[in-house]
Parts: C-alpha cells; sequence; structure tokens
C-alpha cells in the first residue's frame, strides 16, 4: 500500500460480533438500562443520559421545525460554491 491510493489501514478489520448488554438500574437516577460491559461490583455505573451528564457532555438535541426551514433556505442561496464539482477551472479541462 502506498500513501496515494487513498487509503491507510493499520491491519485486518476484526468482527467481535453482537455485543452483550447487560441490564443495571443507574445508580444516579435509579432509572432501568443497558450497558455493553460487565459492571464490577462496587462500581458505580450510569444510564446514558447520567454518563453524559457526569462527563459534561450535552446531548444532541433535534432543531426546532421552524429553526431548520430556515437553515434549509440559508443553504439553498449558496448554490454556485466556489468549491463545486460543476464549476471547472483551466486546470480541471486540460486535464
Amino acid at each position: 500500500m502506498t500513501y496515494g491510493d487513498g487509503g491507510f489501514r493499520r491491519g485486518p478489520r476484526r468482527d467481535f460480533g453482537p455485543r452483550e448488554m447487560t441490564s443495571i438500574k443507574c445508580s444516579e437516577c435509579g432509572k432501568d438500562a443497558e450497558v455493553p460491559f460487565k459492571p464490577r461490583e462496587g462500581t458505580p455505573v450510569y444510564c446514558r443520559e447520567c454518563f453524559m451528564k457526569k462527563k459534561g457532555i450535552a446531548p444532541r438535541a433535534a432543531p426546532a421545525p421552524e429553526k431548520q426551514k430556515e437553515k434549509e433556505a440559508e443553504e439553498g442561496d449558496d448554490d454556485m460554491d466556489e468549491d463545486s464539482d460543476d464549476d471547472m477551472d483551466e486546470e480541471d479541462l486540460k486535464e
């Protein structure tokens, strides 16, 4: 493999099969949840929401329908982008 052929691989891709999920009760909120590992005894285990809250990761919220329409309208105004594949330079014509 050479550097110019579009990719770099670290080795064969491994297929570990389906993940075994373990049912837990969240140590923070008490909600029933599943995790993709077997928890150790004495270690707190959190549901997805509490885990993200503890790590300071804000969950992604879907944009409000009005905001989404505004965004799509703004993106529609930029149809003629300089980097568009439809635009051809003199160099493209030489090839």
